[in-house]
């Protein structure tokens, strides 16, 4: 209604994923896309619902034609809806080929009413946090919201924000701009050495030995052999340019991350085939307490001292995940759920822990690892979930099956991606 093509970027980015334009429902006969529909008032209803549980799957064929045909009268009492001019302009108008103009409007959209979410304000405030000490309170809002626009996924479908912006470009017949949008790249915080200067430009090498050619726009602050810590962005054809922020920083913080970045290299070829060799190619161990799941790790992992992982762990039934990122990756209180043909404790519960352990797998942040959920998604080992946890059906195991990654995104946002932090 508004015009900005927020609503049909994300039903056209559903369609493109899934080969559907909305979850859950089937009937898209009556879906008109340039008008507003009864089924996504509902599912806008039960988007708006669900973004606020962490912990609950809520049944979105409940919310009901009631409330929606309620609100689709007063939409609809007007012959015309007045669309709203200020905010298309301040989205379209001289913005898609200045980045710096552009990220005002990434900025904007993770406040949106479809992209918002709590999980979007926490994972702000956590960044916000490491800039609010040395910086006044815009300076460390502006720092925080750049940083957030770059690396965190919005919107029920986990989507990052240059992505969504590029979508709602398409849907405005805008597709040169769009893919502009979309071949953005971003070189995320870290700390520089200078390698060089030169007239306009400074050549920067991070703590990954990666070197850029940026645009020297603060020659006062590049000397060659110094060290500082910011974010990089290209936009279109332009050279590599700071992205909102440049902070002094020393040799001693460059070296550290550089081999911190080292090691992990090195974890990354050599732990993950160490461990699948001695667990012959299984990337899952199933344990029915936190005593078995010891024995196990004396034999898989005999030169790490697992004592503190352990303790931290609750002596319940325990699901061990070799993790290509060096190391391994415990998820407690799912074993019930997962489909696969080594965990002898497949079903082994009444349906409503079935359920729980399900859910808890999927949506739950703190349950499971993101790594571990998209390769159970992968390999379809989470497929007895049902829609309703109260009146289950073959018809609700169903839909639950056919829409489990876009619960799973809609849920987790950014924390639907292993980012490594």
């Amino acid at each position: 209604m508004s015009n900005i093509g927020l609503w049909n970027a994300f039903t056209s980015r559903h369609q493109l994923i899934y080969d559907r334009p909305l979850p859950f429902f089937d009937n898209f006969d009556k879906l008109y896309k340039d008008e507003v529909n009864a089924k996504e008032v509902e599912l806008l209803i039960w988007l708006i619902i669900t973004r606020n549980f962490s912990d609950r799957f809520i049944n979105p064929l409940v919310i009901g034609e009631g409330v929606a045909n309620l609100i689709m009268e007063v939409l609809t009492e007007d012959d015309q809806v007045e669309i709203n001019d200020g905010l298309y302009e301040y989205i379209y108008t001289d913005k898609a080929h200045d980045y710096f103009k552009l990220k005002h409007i990434l900025i904007w959209l993770r406040r949106s009413y479809l992209l918002s979410s709590p999980l979007s304000e926490n994972r702000f405030n956590q960044i916000l946090k490491n800039y609010s000490i040395p910086y006044n309170e815009s300076l460390s809002k502006y720092y925080a919201e750049t940083i957030f626009s770059m690396s965190s996924e919005i919107g029920p479908l986990a989507l990052e924000s240059h992505i969504c912006l590029a979508d709602m470009y398409n849907e405005n017949n805008m597709p040169d701009e769009a893919q502009s949008i979309i071949n953005i790249k971003y070189c995320q915080p870290d700390t520089f050495k200078v390698l060089d200067t030169m007239p306009g430009y400074v050549i920067l090498n991070n703590s990954k030995d990666e070197k850029y050619k940026v645009i020297n726009d603060h020659p006062e602050l590049y000397h060659t052999g110094s060290y500082l810590h910011t974010a990089l962005v290209k936009y279109g054809d332009n050279e590599w340019e700071v992205n909102g922020f440049i902070l002094d920083s020393d040799e001693r913080i460059f070296v550290k991350m550089s081999e911190r970045n080292k090691e992990l290299e090195v974890a990354y070829k050599e732990i993950f085939p160490l461990y699948m060799k001695r667990t012959n190619g299984k990337r899952m161990a199933f344990f029915e307490n936190k005593e078995q799941l010891k024995e196990w790790l004396i034999k898989i992992s005999p030169e790490v001292d697992t004592k503190e992982a352990l303790e931290h762990l609750p002596n319940s039934s325990q699901v061990a995940f070799i993790s290509q990122k060096a190391g391994i990756i415990f998820a407690p209180g799912i074993i019930h759920a997962i489909k696969c043909k080594d965990n002898p404790y497949y079903k082994k519960c009444d349906d409503c822990v079935m359920q729980q352990e399900t859910i808890d797998a999927l949506i739950n942040t703190g349950a499971v690892h993101p790594e571990l959920l998209n390769y159970l998604l992968e390999n379809k080992m989470l497929q007895d979930g049902d829609v309703s946890s109260m009146f289950q059906s073959k018809l609700g195991k169903q839909i639950f099956t056919q829409n489990i990654d876009f619960i799973a995104r809609h849920y987790r946002r950014y924390l639907y991606y292993d980012h490594d932090y």
